[in-house]
């Protein structure tokens, strides 16, 4: 019997109790052992704290990685396109052309997210200190 089971199955993930890096309170951790069609295992982790809010989503690869990449092109036509599942390995670039926009693979961990998820998460670390990066480059002027 394999670790790994279909995404389409019914398999329930595993519960941890585990510390919130946030507000170091007890939060719960998911885990799920799954095969993703045409891709690969993987083992899909969702962390949240009930004290705080926190939440924190990450794919970790649980089988070896090609030795060459793969390119995926993806075009939006309309809000509904934005709902669309992805698979972000570690080591993927999501490169939006038409807004000239790049996530290079250090800058978000591996994902299970949808195209609007990925934006956001962009969104937020690209907010994350831009009052201090304004006042930084404004005295750097």
């Amino acid at each position: 019997m394999s670790l790994f089971s279909s995404i389409e199955g019914d398999v329930l993930p595993t519960e941890i109790e585990s510390l919130c890096m946030s507000c170091e309170e007890n939060g719960t951790t998911r885990l799920l052992l799954t095969k993703i069609p045409h891709f690969k295992e993987v083992i899909i982790m969702a962390f949240e704290c009930p004290h705080c809010g926190f939440k924190n989503n990450e794919i970790q690869s649980a089988s070896v990685i090609a030795p060459q990449g793969q390119t995926q092109i993806l075009s939006i036509h309309n809000t509904r396109d934005l709902s669309r599942q992805v698979v972000k390995a570690e080591s993927a670039s999501i490169i939006f052309k038409e807004i000239e926009f790049e996530i290079p693979p250090s800058s978000q961990r591996g994902s299970l997210s949808t195209i609007e998820g990925i934006l956001d998460r962009s969104i937020d670390g690209l907010s994350q200190d831009q009052e201090r990066r304004k006042v930084r480059h404004f005295y750097n002027s």
